[in-house]
């Protein structure tokens, strides 16, 4: 029964829970206490949209009135912005003024960096289980040096301009900052800067001297 699945299966499951055919029974009740938990054990919040409109596309009908209220109870702010460009034009959520606000709210999240002091609300604070990543930065194999980035459950993210090893690390802003070290034949004064967010990497301001085996820490934000 669905009573007995709830109580079998909690929140540190939902990966598995939103694959059930029991999920998309669910009250809307239950549905709003798993949206709601901060323990909730997911990679990212946009799995959780995907659960929700799974579940309201089940019995649109009758729970298409309940997504606003579901609605935030969800991370918005911390949604990819393509998701959220991709919320706002989805037809269960196109027509509700309260659905659109709410996705607007956690665009100006993003397109307003220097205000997020002002934004923050439950809907901006992360889930347990999203906070915290060890990530293994380029190096050496058994002859050369490596470009990549892996991320723990290990796989590779993103891929550094270049092989480089010997370099300093330091995270800054939720941004990873990689410094000098060496691509195996020269020092470098190179400066990447990795955004888990969009698993890209760029370049930043280079230094003016090239540095290899550099110790590298944050003091007062810088």
């Amino acid at each position: 029964s669905v009573c007995s699945f709830l109580y079998l299966v909690d929140t540190e499951h939902f990966m598995e829970v939103m694959r059930h055919q029991e999920f998309l029974l669910l009250s809307a009740c239950e549905v709003e206490k798993l949206l709601a938990s901060d323990d909730m054990n997911v990679p990212e919040e946009e799995s959780v949209v995907t659960a929700l409109l799974s579940w309201v596309r089940h019995d649109a009908s009758s729970r298409q009135s309940q997504l606003p209220a579901l609605l935030a109870h969800i991370r918005l702010p911390l949604l990819k912005p393509q998701f959220l460009a991709d919320m706002e034009a989805n037809p269960l959520l196109r027509d509700s003024v309260e659905c659109q606000r709410l996705v607007m709210e956690a665009m100006k999240y993003h397109l307003l960096p220097e205000r997020r002091p002002l934004l923050q609300s439950p809907r901006t604070r992360p889930r347990k289980a999203t906070v915290g990543a060890l990530f293994a930065v380029g190096g050496m194999d058994a002859t050369k040096g490596i470009p990549f980035i892996s991320f723990f459950v290990v796989f590779t993210v993103a891929v550094m301009s270049g092989r480089r090893l010997q370099f300093g690390v330091a995270v800054l802003d939720d941004r990873l900052y990689v410094v000098g070290g060496r691509d195996g034949l020269k020092t470098l004064n190179t400066v990447e800067c990795y955004n888990p967010r969009t698993r890209q990497w760029s370049f930043v301001a280079s230094m003016a001297t090239p540095r290899s085996t550099v110790g590298v820490a944050v003091l007062n934000s810088k």
